[in-house]
């Protein structure tokens, strides 16, 4: 039998059992609920209990200048001399240059395209540490939302072993709907205009076999350090 034949057969039964299938399907009783806006004050919390349940480190700071002193001991720790980031101006976090250029850190340059990518890529692979903002972050699932774009280099959350992700507690959110909700609102159709994707980042990266064998950090860091930063 031919691939046509294939196919048109398939299309003929569906076609056949559409009213059946449609008599027989189960309706979900009503629409699914809105997303609900709880208290601001209660999300910081939540996002850092979810992403430690995930095997994931979150640390809640006061100021840049706290969030600025765990930076310095996860770069001392992991021997960082490069980093693979954002630019210093979209992670927006005060101190962040002048503490890298202190220690001696360089920032990679990951704009990479054409025939030196494969090349560039492997250059890059030994470098310890990605550094990023977020551009939202969902407390529910302590999931870190990553747009990308111009300043904002996906490497900077895929390459290296060790992400951290600066999150301001501004950038926090309940749940996916209210995430979804909120970049409509400020991008519209033009949230993929200028990058093209979005990360959505729930943990360190875990891969399972068929043994159900849990691995962390075969597609992604095996290390997720989130630094929570207040309003003072």
């Amino acid at each position: 039998m031919s691939r046509d034949q294939i196919l048109a057969n398939i299309r003929t039964s569906l076609h056949a059992n559409r009213p059946q299938l449609l008599a027989e399907a189960t309706r979900a009783p009503h629409e699914p609920p809105p997303f609900v806006l709880p208290p601001q004050g209660d999300l910081a919390e939540q996002f850092v209990i979810e992403l430690t349940r995930l095997e994931g480190k979150a640390y809640r700071v006061a100021t840049a200048e706290d969030a600025l002193d765990i930076i310095e001991r996860l770069l001392e720790e992991n021997q960082a001399s490069q980093v693979i980031g954002w630019d210093i101006n979209q992670i927006g976090l005060p101190g962040l240059s002048a503490l890298l250029s202190a220690r001696g850190v360089v920032p990679a340059v990951t704009n990479i395209r054409g025939d030196v990518r494969q090349s560039r890529l492997q250059e890059l692979e030994p470098v310890p540490v990605c550094l990023s903002g977020v551009e939202l972050a969902i407390a529910e699932s302590g999931t870190m939302l990553l747009r990308h774009g111009p300043g904002r280099h996906r490497l900077a959350s895929l390459l290296a072993p060790c992400h951290i992700a600066i999150v301001f507690e501004h950038q926090l959110v309940r749940g996916l709907g209210e995430a979804l909700a909120l970049l409509a609102q400020r991008y519209g159709d033009e949230i993929f205009g200028p990058t093209s994707n979005l990360t959505f980042i729930t943990g360190p990266s875990r891969t399972a076999d068929i043994e159900m064998t849990l691995s962390l950090g075969i597609h992604g860091p095996p290390q997720v350090h989130a630094i929570l930063v207040g309003k003072g």
